[in-house]
């Protein structure tokens, strides 16, 4: 699943969205991910004339890191004890693409 970029007031305002996606681990590894938001980052940029993209994962999740930075996406920050899943506190990663920055 890819989160299409979605607008409220202020990230229109701001010509800003969120991103984010999840595949079943059957599929990791095969590209699809890649080719999805790839498209997604151009509907962004294109149609959407956003001038930022943003995504936070996991930092352990080291494959999301490695796809975010082939698509130009830069490691921005790190918010330590963002989320609880379960009995899980975990960290999030802050990851930005500028419309500049894009990876053709």
């Amino acid at each position: 699943m890819l989160r299409a970029p979605r607008l409220d007031d202020a990230e229109a305002q701001c010509r800003r969205a969120e991103i984010g996606f999840s595949l079943k681990r059957r599929h990791w590894g095969s590209g699809f991910m890649s080719e999805a938001a790839t498209a997604v980052i151009e509907h962004a940029f294109g149609a959407l004339n956003l001038r930022r993209l943003e995504a936070d994962i996991d930092p352990r999740n080291t494959a999301s890191a490695r796809l975010l930075e082939r698509l130009g996406f830069v490691h921005e920050g790190l918010l330590r004890e963002r989320w609880i899943v379960g009995d899980e506190v975990s960290d999030s990663a802050l990851y930005g693409l500028l419309e500049g920055d894009r990876r053709t």
